[in-house]
């Protein structure tokens, strides 16, 4: 996939890197109606077909088809999604301590259950169907509220000592998942497009898929020194270097994306940054010599590049890169 903007001369890999990141962030952001934001972060909007309109589905299969592309190009999206909807994306089973990352009240509460003794539960009257407030599904017919059984049968069958981790199991995949399961499958089947079977099972064997896809949230300043080349490597002993990297902390994110297109590392951190055509390429600090202290810094972002003149003291480095960003 090549990348290139109306009315901007520049092309290569950082403009997809870009793109992935612009596209997505505009189709998640809660106003558009598709997700709303979460302390775990984005989880899907229930009430999406009324906040998003009739097509909303379509919407989450395309951005899991765009995503599908950028898992295909090893480039990250940068989307703080909550770890329930990703599990539930990539096939992974949810538990009952999942409910925690979204609502810690409500899982301390039912929490309270397992350590019951046996005659308190059952006078408690729990069946594997959730009612009232809890319930998430109405009748189309009427609109009006209906029980939702956790389970077939889960109207006639008791909560006990014995299936009481069971009910948390299937009550927290309720509370997480029952109102948005179209937006899930809908998402899944746009992924599908370039991952299913096969490479799904091998995914949820070797990694974290929210690191995969999304990319590392801090920016580990220490692992990108360490992974970083020179040009020439002599450079890397040079004032103009350790004053460069005493700056980098307080500039991290706008240097990041500023140097490669990308706002978040790779999952696996600087050693795996990607270059160009899909080739991974350490990020460089090249030195432009030959009296160029007036100059700004500039970068090839496609080759993960950063040009820096040589300038006189430090204050002056770091008044130059941030005018720059």
């Amino acid at each position: 996939m090549d990348v290139r903007y109306q009315g901007e001369a520049a092309a290569g890999d950082a403009l997809r890197r870009e793109w992935f990141e612009q596209a997505t962030a505009e189709m998640v952001d809660p106003r558009r109606g598709l997700f709303l934001a979460s302390q775990d972060g984005l989880r899907p909007n229930p009430h999406s077909a009324s906040s998003a309109g009739e097509d909303h589905l379509s919407y989450f299969a395309l951005l899991g088809r765009i995503c599908g592309l950028a898992l295909y190009h090893r480039e990250t999206v940068g989307v703080a999604w909550s770890h329930a909807f990703l599990k539930a994306v990539f096939g992974y089973p949810l538990s009952f301590d999942d409910l925690a990352s979204v609502d810690p009240a409500l899982h301390q509460s039912q929490r309270t259950l397992l350590a019951m003794p046996a005659e308190d539960l059952g006078a408690m009257c729990l069946c594997f169907e959730v009612d009232g407030d809890e319930a998430v599904i109405y009748e189309e017919s009427s609109k009006r509220r209906r029980a939702t059984e956790l389970k077939p049968g889960g109207a006639d069958e008791p909560v006990t000592a014995a299936n009481v981790e069971e009910y948390l199991r299937l009550y927290a995949q309720h509370k997480l998942l029952g109102a948005v399961e179209p937006q899930v499958a809908a998402f899944r089947a746009g992924l599908a497009v370039f991952l299913d079977g096969r490479p799904f099972a091998s995914l949820r064997t070797c990694c974290t898929v929210q690191l995969l896809l999304c990319g590392e949230a801090a920016i580990d300043v220490d692992d990108w020194e360490r992974h970083t080349r020179y040009d020439p490597p002599e450079y890397a002993h040079s004032r103009g270097v350790a004053w460069f990297w005493r700056a980098v902390p307080a500039e991290r994110a706008q240097l990041l994306f500023f140097a490669t297109g990308a706002t978040r590392p790779p999952a696996t951190g600087f050693a795996s940054l990607m270059g160009y055509r899909g080739a991974e390429q350490r990020f460089t600090v090249a030195c432009i010599g030959g009296g160029a202290t007036g100059r700004l810094p500039t970068a090839s972002a496609c080759f993960n590049r950063l040009y820096l003149p040589e300038y006189c003291c430090e204050a002056h480095l770091r008044a130059k890169l941030r005018l720059a960003l």
